[in-house]
């Protein structure tokens, strides 16, 4: 086959057919089992039947009308969206994709405070592009070291406008839960100084963590909440959801902001169903069940290859292996691929987001392969 894909980041020559449930099939006919839910977005699983039926019967109504109508399928969203934050008498809008939520929430940040700075934590990854885009020449992010609250007394709070929290850090530490009391102080000195809290929930956001939202374990309360990638299920939706308070404030000096897809109802119908998929479905208790169960596996398999594997880092179905620094990981990285599973690797570490719809068996089937390995080696 021709290829007319600009390689902008690295692949295989794999040819996809079909993406069903927690499983990917090539033009081979070979079957993985997906560990990464496509880009951690198919948190119900690939082509779920009630996403597939709710594209198709809001396809015939209408996918995209432009600025000069609203539509009920946002209005009812946003509603959503608001109960399962926790917000009251908020609001949202909905994009395409997490890196221009990012961006546009960090934009209603800086223009309420009126500064320009932003701050994150160590192992956060904001935005592909903008003013999110974590890169030597944005002199607008600030990042803290993770978990030093020691280094907090060295932060100038006053320029910041905004902190943005990611609870996870999967794309740049591969899985790193930050301590409660770090977060907490954190939080507290954005406050006193009237900084805005943005959760960045792109990622672990809808039970990704066994929780609506990674926030929730830390028993704080943002500002705004940013939403992307399993709101979709797979299909291009994200979003910026605001407090009251901060929708009061942008209705006192409203900027202007829109694009192309903003507020579609088709990507809004999805949302509506996946939020209701995951209450009747029971996600979150599967989640929690399945992500402990998955945890004590690889728990077992760091004390049966001492030497071999340094840490296990989970909570929900996120979770990484990392092995030691003596031991080459890459050559397992390579051989699990080949038998059929998909996952992330970097860093001599494993990390794995799969559909939140797995179970016991595909988790059986990897660790034995993954033990096996380990054993021949």
């Amino acid at each position: 086959m021709k290829k007319n894909i600009i390689p902008f980041y690295p692949s295989t020559t794999k040819l996809i057919k079909k993406s069903v449930g927690f499983y990917q099939y090539d033009s081979d006919g070979k079957e993985y089992i997906d560990f990464e839910s496509g880009v951690w977005c198919a948190n119900l699983g690939h082509s779920h039947e009630r996403i597939i039926s709710t594209i198709n019967e809001q396809a015939k109504t209408s996918i995209h009308h432009g600025y000069r109508f609203r539509n009920d399928k946002s209005e009812k969203l946003s509603a959503e969206l608001q109960r399962i934050i926790g917000f009251e008498k908020g609001a949202s809008v909905f994009l395409s994709s997490g890196s221009e939520s990012v961006n546009l929430s960090i934009a209603i940040a800086q223009k309420i405070t009126g500064r320009k700075k932003i701050l994150i934590i160590s192992n956060t990854y904001l935005s592909a592009y903008g003013i999110g885009k974590i890169d030597p020449e944005n002199e607008d992010v600030v990042s803290i070291n993770f978990n030093d609250i020691v280094s907090l007394a060295n932060i100038d709070f006053t320029d910041i406008a905004a902190l943005v929290l990611e609870i996870g850090g999967a794309s740049i530490e591969m899985v790193k839960f930050p301590n409660v009391e770090f977060v907490k102080e954190l939080v507290k000195l954005t406050s006193i100084n009237k900084s805005i809290l943005i959760a960045e929930e792109v990622t672990t956001g809808f039970g990704r963590l066994g929780k609506w939202f990674g926030f929730q374990y830390y028993d704080i309360n943002p500002d705004i909440v940013v939403t992307g990638k399993a709101l979709g299920n797979g299909y291009p939706i994200s979003a910026v959801t605001v407090s009251n308070t901060i929708l009061k404030q942008l209705n006192e000096d409203l900027f202007i902001y829109a694009q192309s897809h903003q507020n579609d109802p088709l990507g809004c119908a999805v949302g509506l169903e996946v939020i209701k998929v995951i209450e009747d479905e029971k996600i979150l208790k599967n989640c929690n069940k399945i992500g402990n169960y998955f945890k004590e596996q690889l728990e077992k398999l760091k004390v049966s290859n001492p030497g071999i594997i340094k840490e296990i880092r989970a909570k929900g179905l996120m979770l990484a292996l990392e092995f030691t620094d003596t031991f080459d990981g890459n050559e397992i990285n390579e051989r699990l691929f080949e038998l059929g599973f998909v996952f992330g690797f970097k860093q001599n570490t494993m990390r794995f987001l799969p559909p939140l719809t797995i179970t016991q068996n595909e988790i059986d089937k990897l660790i034995n392969n993954l033990e096996n390995l380990l054993k021949s080696r």
